[in-house]
């Protein structure tokens, strides 16, 4: 992880996708509130995002990690509320985040780029695959 951006810009060994890993929704029987979670925010080279639980101890994060959250309350854990999530913690190296209504997340500078119709940084290089209008 770059100490600079919060970025793990090589993430490897686990998967967003496995099922301790779940992307997108946990379940409730997974948090256990007696352990300490951090979200991880990853983004597949094919624009899918997703939000996986990643318990503090494990070192290495989820494949296509680009960010981990500070530690995460255990009741928005339990809610599975993303957008909660957001507003509550920011991602390891203090930036805010930004979770639209179908949970996907962006970084606070494409949201800016997007509302000032400017070319956006993409986090990955990729769009992020959002819900048709």
């Amino acid at each position: 992880m770059s100490a600079r951006t919060g970025h793990f810009p090589e993430a490897g060994g686990l998967s967003c996708r496995r099922k301790q890993w779940r992307t997108g929704m946990w379940k409730r029987s997974e948090v256990d509130p007696s352990k300490k979670y951090q979200v991880a925010l990853c983004a597949s080279p094919s624009g899918s995002r997703s939000h996986a639980l990643h318990p503090l101890e494990h070192g290495v994060p989820p494949e296509n990690t680009v960010f981990l959250t500070e530690v995460v309350p255990t009741d928005l854990l339990l809610r599975r509320d993303f957008n909660g999530i957001s507003k509550s913690v920011h991602v390891v190296g203090g930036k805010q985040y930004w979770v639209d209504a179908h949970g996907v997340w962006f970084t606070v500078e494409e949201v800016s780029a997007l509302e000032e119709e400017l070319e956006v940084p993409w986090v990955n290089g990729v769009p992020p695959h959002v819900a048709p209008k």
